[in-house]
This record gives structure tokens, sequence and C-alpha cells, in this order.
């Protein structure tokens, strides 16, 4: 039975029983194969127990009718008498007869010798005895013991005959012992390769149905879901398909529902921002300190507003890719452009930004690398206390073989590196490490409040994150609470 023709149409649990049955299959052929070793060594123990049996009473039986023989002939020699020579040729007739069954129990005594010299023997005893001869008596007398002499020598012939039997017994039963052994261990493994092989053909389907739930996670929609193997678990990848054709659709609405209400929102939101300002420069009439209060409120809950719009659509751009052009980046302008931004925004905060103040270039995607930054700079000036420090480095670095960086240095030559890193910190409350995770996530909101009158959308590190992602680049946050905190972004040099 091989594991690849087991019907794919079966259910998983019937799937497994056949596996199981396969792996126990070279078990079962050895377990059969040691019973009938062992009945057959059982019964060929009872034959050779049954022919050693007999073949030692034939021996005795040869010894003792070799006797009988030589008392009928005295007496007959005493008594004359006809009818002890009739015994006499009686017994004789019943030695030859054990003789003969002793060359058919074993075939190596036909031609021997003391056979036959104990059958020629016998003869001449009954032959002597009826001759009426004057050295009759020394005759038998000499024949007596010949006769006696090869009874002996047979008897030993014998036991050695037996001894040599029982110890071939014992080799051919040590023979069936390692046999047996060495099948056991042979179907051992086999048992377990087959079980292994089964196994992964059995659970091929469920790897693949598990990779299927963790696309579905990673929110990789596009590719279609397609299980081969058990009847039930195609049907649960048919049922996986259903839901990430339902998922994709739903995305695709968010998306455009996303995109077409942001772009609504921004021309009126324009037009409010014109209108505020105009208002502001007293170009309709002049106003006054109320009314001035009043449209600043306005103006910082217009531009909060502007700031959640174009999150919105940032998420929305990155969450559908990307293009993967490259661009040479100035790290030095761009994150000089990005803290004019945001000081115009908080004019008010008195925060210290340091970063290098020399060029730098690199080469990544000036789209993913600005939002990185952007966002970056975002939380550390907006979670930063009045007065303190945000830090922007960036350098070059390599990757150990667990993918973290190593050499992180300013001064590093680029051409020793196979990896630049960005890195922003700041001074402000830290971030608490059962919040650490968390905080990627989209539209999370901490326990730490930010600073100022504009609100978080909670969409900014959820940007940095899939940015990255999509950058491969390594995202490493290094944050204590009350510490500070500091993101290490690694990217793979173009």
């Amino acid at each position: 039975m091989n594991p690849i023709l087991i019907s794919k149409k079966l259910s998983l649990t019937q799937q497994w029983i056949g596996t199981t049955l396969l792996s126990m299959l070279p078990l079962i052929i050895a377990i059969t194969y040691a019973v009938w070793e062992m009945s057959s060594q059982a019964r060929a123990q009872q034959r050779l127990v049954m022919d050693q049996a007999q073949i030692s009473h034939l021996s005795v039986s040869s010894q003792e009718l070799s006797k009988e023989i030589e008392r009928a002939a005295r007496q007959y020699q005493l008594l004359k008498d006809p009818s002890l020579l009739e015994i006499l040729q009686i017994k004789q007739h019943q030695l030859l007869e054990g003789l003969s069954k002793i060359k058919t129990r074993l075939p190596e005594f036909e031609n021997d010798e003391v056979v036959s010299t104990i059958a020629a023997i016998s003869n001449s005893i009954h032959d002597t005895s009826r001759a009426n001869e004057a050295t009759q008596a020394q005759d038998l007398e000499l024949l007596y013991t010949k006769l006696k002499k090869n009874n002996s020598d047979l008897s030993a012939k014998l036991t050695d005959s037996i001894q040599t039997s029982l110890a071939h017994a014992e080799q051919e039963l040590n023979n069936v012992l390692w046999r047996v052994l060495i099948t056991g261990l042979l179907a051992l493994p086999a048992s377990l390769f087959l079980l292994g092989a089964s196994s992964l053909i059995v659970s091929k389907s469920i790897r693949r149905l598990s990779l299927a739930i963790h696309h579905l996670g990673e929110r990789r929609w596009d590719k279609e879901i397609s299980i081969d193997g058990p009847s039930d678990l195609i049907e649960l990848g048919h049922r996986l398909e259903w839901m990430r054709h339902q998922l994709l659709t739903a995305e695709q609405q968010k998306s455009q529902f996303t995109q077409h209400i942001t772009h609504e929102l921004k021309s009126p939101l324009a037009a409010i921002m014109d209108a505020q300002a105009l208002l502001a420069d007293q170009i309709p009439g002049s106003i006054n300190d109320q009314q001035k209060a009043v449209l600043s409120i306005l103006r910082t809950q217009a531009e909060n507003l502007q700031e959640l719009i174009q999150q919105l659509l940032n998420f929305n751009t990155i969450s559908h890719g990307v293009d993967a052009h490259k661009d040479q980046i100035d790290l030095h302008f761009l994150c000089q452009k990005l803290i004019t931004r945001y000081r115009s925004f908080l004019p008010e905060a008195a925060i210290q930004i340091s970063y290098k103040d020399k060029a730098d270039t690199v080469v990544g995607n000036n789209q993913l690398v600005e939002m990185i930054l952007s966002n970056l700079l975002s939380n550390a000036i907006h979670f930063s206390h009045s007065g303190g420090n945000v830090r922007v480095h960036w350098g070059y670095c390599n990757i150990d073989k667990h993918g973290r960086a190593i050499n992180i240095s300013d001064d590093v030559a680029s051409s020793a590196c196979s990896h630049w890193w960005l890195q922003v910190g700041d001074d402000g409350p830290g971030i608490a490490v059962e919040e650490q995770e968390a905080i990627f996530r989209p539209f999370y909101q901490g326990k730490n409040k930010r600073h100022g009158s504009l609100k978080g959308s909670g969409i900014g590190l959820a940007i940095v994150k899939a940015c990255a992602k999509q950058a491969k680049a390594s995202l490493i946050l290094n944050s204590r609470e009350g510490e500070g905190t500091e993101f290490t972004l690694c990217f793979p040099k173009q």
C-alpha cells in the first residue's frame, strides 16, 4: 500500500487511520514472520526430540538383543535344544531390523562399518552355534567379545550423532532468533519511516491550510486559496476562499470609501481654512480679541482635521503598496524639511531637535522613507515635554545572522556595510512594555497622551511598520517608562 495512493477524497480521520495501519504493516509482517519461524523451530525441536528418543531406544535395544543373542547361543551350546537355536535366530532378525531402523533414521550410518560388523557378527554367531567344530567355543567367545566391542562403538557413535544433532538444532535456533531480531530491528525504522512519510503527506494539506490562514492574517488577500487532500480539508479550503473573497471585497470597498471621503473632506476643509485666514487677516473687517481666540481654535481644529485626513490617505496608500522604485535620498535635506514643517505647526513648543549637519545620500524609496521619518518625528515632538530633546541620527551598519543590526555608529564607512540605519529618539514618557506591540496596531491609543491641541489619529506607527515592511527594513523599538523612546530602522543598501 503506497501512501501516495491514499484517496484524496477520504476524510482526514480516514486518512489518519489508513496511514496508521500502513505504518504498522512492517511490524505486523515482522511479528508474523517471528511466529512462523518460532512455530517451525518448535516443530523441528519436537521432531528432533522424538528422533533422538527413538535412536536412544534403538541403541539400547541393540545392546540388549546382542546380550540375548549371546545368552541364547551359550544356552544352546550347553543344552543343544533346537528351540534355543530358533530363539537365537529370532533375536538375530530383531537385531538386524533394529540396525536397519538406525540406518533409516540416520542416513550417515547407511554404510557405517560398525553397523555392518555387528550384523556380520550376529550371523557368524548363528552359523558357528550350529556347527560342531572343535574350536566352536573359542570362536564363539571371540565373536561375543567383538559383538560387545562393536555395540559399545555403535552406542558411542549414536551418542555423538545425538550430540551433533542437538548442537545443530541449537545453532539453528540461534540463527532463527537472530533473523527474528534483525527483522524486528528493520521493521521498527521501516514503520517509523512509513509513519513519517504518511504523516507528511497527510499533514501537507494542514500546512497549506495553516499557510492560507496566515496569509489571511497578514492581509494577503490577493492570492487564491486552494487546498488539496482530505475531503473535509478541501471543504474548509472552499470556505476560506469564500472568506478571502469577502475580506478582499470589504477591503476594496473600505479603501475606496476612505479615498473618496478624504478627498471629499479636503475641499470644504481648504475652504474653511481659507475663510479662517481671511477673517484672521481682518480682510472683511476688524475683529476683537474674543473673535481672534475663536478663530485660533478654528484654525487649530482645522489643522488637526487636515493631519488626520493626510494620515488616512497615507495609511490607505501604504496598505495597497508603493511602487518599488529607488531614489537618491538626501537624509539631511529630508530631515530639515520635516522639522521645519512640524515647527510651523508647534511654534510654542520649546523642543530641541538635533540631527547631522551634513548631507548624506542613501538609496531607497523616498516616499516610504519620508512617511517613516515624518511619523516618527511627529510622535517624538508631540510626546516630548516642553524643553525636551528629539534626536535624529543615521549611518551605516551590518546585520548579524539573527537579523539584528551590528556596528551601529555615525562614523562607519559605507563600503564596509550592507545596510544603512535611521534612528529617532526622544526623552519623553516612554512606552510601557505591555503596550510595545499594541502601538503598531492601527488606531491604537496608548495611555500616554500627546502634548498640544492636536490630537493623534493612532495610525502613525502603523504606517511606520507598514512602510518598514515594504522597504524590507527591520524595525527595533527601545523604550522604558520615564526614560524616553528610540526607534531604529535598518534598510538594505540598494
